[in-house]
């Protein structure tokens, strides 16, 4: 899968249901999965034929687990953001 934002790209690659490989720039792995996860907006593309187009694995937990870990990040960044903001006043 590829998910573009602005002049970002992101790669997913998937076998098994499971994300194994992810790239978006120079970071790769764990990393990239969440930065996708993150952009509020962009688009994608997926391409079923290209299952077997990685053979990295460059993820070290399952797609629930990368999922889990992303909304995690996405709550703790908006709890500080929102503290930040009541804390100006």
């Amino acid at each position: 899968m590829i998910v573009r934002q602005g002049g970002s790209q992101g790669e997913l690659y998937f076998a098994g249901g499971q994300c194994r490989d992810a790239k978006i720039g120079k970071v790769e792995g764990d990393d990239a999965v969440y930065k996708v996860v993150l952009w509020t907006e962009g688009e994608f593309e997926i391409d079923f034929n290209a299952a077997n187009a990685s053979t990295r694995t460059t993820t070290t937990r399952n797609t629930t687990g990368l999922l889990m870990e992303a909304m995690r990040l996405m709550d703790e960044a908006n709890r500080d953001a929102v503290w930040n903001e009541v804390n100006l006043f």
